[in-house]
């Protein structure tokens, strides 16, 4: 997606489209998920660490790198300019 399409759509549509080329932008069911998985597995560490970044900043979708564990902190994504980093820019053809 690029910058101008980025602002061409609703924050809602854009995050959907964007997790699902990007493994970082996830949503606050999947990390959800996530922490009560790791609840299961007594990895209670890593699940307080999920549910306490979720809890302090409520959001739809977050950045967040499940590979990272506790090293990445869970960021909310709230605006479409949290999006923007995950676009590419737009280019110009100036082939003539």
């Amino acid at each position: 997606m690029t910058l101008t399409e980025l602002h061409e759509k609703d924050f809602t549509q854009a995050a959907e489209e964007l997790s699902e080329q990007n493994d970082c932008i996830t949503s606050y069911e999947t990390l959800k998920e996530f922490a009560k998985k790791n609840i299961d597995e007594d990895n209670l560490f890593l699940a307080i660490h999920i549910l306490s970044a979720i809890n302090s900043c409520p959001a739809e979708y977050y950045d967040y790198d499940f590979c990272m564990g506790t090293l990445d902190k869970p960021t909310a994504l709230l605006v479409i300019s949290d999006l923007e980093d995950y676009c590419m820019e737009d280019t110009i053809d100036e082939t003539f």
